[in-house]
């Protein structure tokens, strides 16, 4: 018996260090983790891990990464992603210059706070984890290397890679090369729930189109909605097509010529969050707007949407050729999309906002989705949508 003890108190230390510092490098060196150490699919998980030292407080970034992660579950065969946010707390938005400037040591946990709800819409979440060092984050996948896949690499990591690149280049684009499609995002069901009851209380019998507004005063302002041009195509479709233009934006985007509209509701007016609004896009009829924030939720989804000023070129975010093609002269569509999934190149047009809603239209089954009303709704008058 005491020899047991004197060997755990002397060898133990001994073990565990090279123990700790090889599964470090089986995090850092990938093929070595995949030749090493092979656990069974059914207990093994996604660690997805989003560094704020070099990835952006982006909605839109963390969504890709969603993505990239339900991509990482295929490969690997298993049914749980956690996901890990971590930031270093003396200079948490170093990665972005516009970031960096407004959030800081003391307002950053208000920032993460907008950023967590976005593992709502990742159908194969697991656990979710926030940590303010990277020390605690090494420990947690030193710790658990038999239990999961690591992505990234500790290699990018370390070299504070950009992600989203990455991910379209590599993972996406190599698996529907093998597959033929990509996973879509999917909301838990209790926001799904919530969604459909908002439509039906606020849109219903019309057929509910998210718009996505960008109208940011501080940064990317080239990227704004052009709301003229919103504003005449929304005046133009009232009375020519059954539907209820949903808004989603921030409180301060909101131009307050839409409320003037009739066939208009602004989300934020019902106080909706970012998982709310995400909701919303996710069970619309169709997307319109700005490629920004909430629009990658309908990147990664069936339903029929239009990009707007927006131009991609090969070689400056998506590295091969086919994977932004030109269908029209002024007209995009991401490789994996369907032939109603579009991207306008350059500031939107009321006449193309026009044209392109007329050229989706048809794939949307009216009927369908006019069957949903509640029955104190169905008698409204009917709208004519063809001229």
């Amino acid at each position: 018996m005491r020899s047991n003890r004197l060997a755990r108190r002397f060898l133990r230390p001994i073990y565990i260090r090279p123990r700790r510092i090889g599964r470090f490098l089986h995090w850092v060196f990938p093929a070595l983790h995949n030749q090493i150490s092979q656990g069974a699919a059914s207990e093994r998980r996604i660690l997805a891990i989003y560094d704020t030292s070099s990835q952006p407080f982006s909605v839109g970034d963390l969504l890709i990464l969603q993505v990239a992660s339900l991509v990482l579950c295929q490969k690997h065969g298993v049914d749980f992603v956690d996901l890990a946010i971590v930031y270093d707390p003396t200079n948490p938005a170093s990665a972005d210059p516009v970031f960096a400037a407004t959030i800081t040591q003391d307002n950053v946990l208000q920032y993460i706070g907008s950023l967590v709800p976005l593992a709502q819409v990742n159908q194969n979440l697991g656990s979710l984890f926030v940590f303010n060092s990277q020390e605690q984050l090494q420990n947690l996948i030193v710790d658990n290397a038999d239990r999961y896949h690591v992505w990234p690499s500790g290699w990018k990591v370390g070299t504070r890679e950009y992600l989203s690149p990455a991910i379209f280049n590599e993972l996406l684009y190599s698996h529907y090369k093998e597959h033929g499609a990509i996973p879509y995002l999917t909301c838990r069901p209790h926001l799904k729930d919530w969604a459909e009851e908002f439509l039906k209380d606020h849109a219903y019998p019309q057929v509910p189109v998210t718009i996505n507004i960008r109208n940011n005063k501080a940064w990317h302002q080239n990227r704004n909605s052009a709301m003229d041009s919103w504003i005449e195509f929304m005046r133009d479709s009232e009375g020519k097509y059954p539907v209820k233009f949903i808004i989603i934006c921030a409180r301060t985007e909101i131009d307050d010529r839409l409320r003037d509209l009739p066939n208009v509701i602004i989300a934020k007016d019902f106080h909706t969050s970012v998982e709310q609004d995400m909701a919303l896009i996710h069970t619309s009829a169709m997307h319109m707007g700005a490629g920004s924030g909430p629009a990658s939720m309908a990147w990664f989804n069936s339903k029929p949407y239009l990009m707007v000023n927006t131009v991609y070129k090969t070689g400056e975010f998506f590295s091969h050729p086919d994977m932004v093609p030109h269908v029209e002269s002024n007209i995009q569509r991401f490789w994996f999309a369907g032939p109603m999934q579009r991207i306008s190149n350059g500031p939107e047009k009321a006449e193309v906002l026009i044209k392109e809603f007329e050229n989706m239209w048809p794939s949307i089954d009216v009927a369908s989705w006019q069957s949903e009303v509640k029955s104190d709704k169905s008698e409204e008058e009917p709208h004519v949508w063809a001229k």
